[in-house]
């Protein structure tokens, strides 16, 4: 199950065809089905009460994944939930609109390529990707150009 809120005018995407990329990418990446998912569309200042809280970074930034599933500390095992986790809640996936509207016009694609190569960012980081080393982040986004492909939102190398 995927929920999109939106907490902005204009997200320059529709939410069911966001849902449909994340289902894309959730199913991509071998996630249980009827895993959940919560994607929230929000504003800079918003992204940047949120970075500042959470991560101790006053600036604002275009995507947060917050996992609600824990694997003991492992790769949460591509979306194998543990048994105390009865809801099958992945995460949530936080994106900044007005970052990707700006990430948009330098990358020079639309603005919903941008916000669903963000929400795909998302996905795998909730399903053990991360990107802290320069090996890692290439291969995250090698994954999140070949599901971008796959779901039809490709973006521009």
């Amino acid at each position: 199950m995927v929920t999109v809120t939106t907490a902005v005018r204009r997200p320059g995407i529709s939410v069911g065809r966001l849902k449909e990329i994340v289902i894309g990418a959730l199913r991509r990446e071998r996630v249980t089905p009827g895993t959940a998912v919560s994607i929230v569309l929000v504003d800079d200042p918003t992204i940047r009460r949120l970075n500042r809280r959470f991560l101790g970074k006053d600036r604002p930034t275009d995507v947060l994944s917050f996992p609600l599933a824990d694997v003991g500390g492992r790769a949460r095992e591509r979306g194998r939930h543990p048994s105390n986790n009865p809801h099958r809640l992945l995460g949530e996936i936080v994106i900044s609109i007005d970052r990707a509207r700006h990430q948009a016009k330098v990358a020079g694609h639309l603005l919903r390529t941008e916000v669903a190569l963000l929400a795909v960012h998302g996905i795998l980081h909730l399903t053990g990707y991360d990107d802290r080393s320069a090996g890692r982040a290439a291969a995250m986004d090698r994954r999140q150009r070949q599901i971008l492909r796959a779901v039809g939102e490709e973006a521009e190398a």
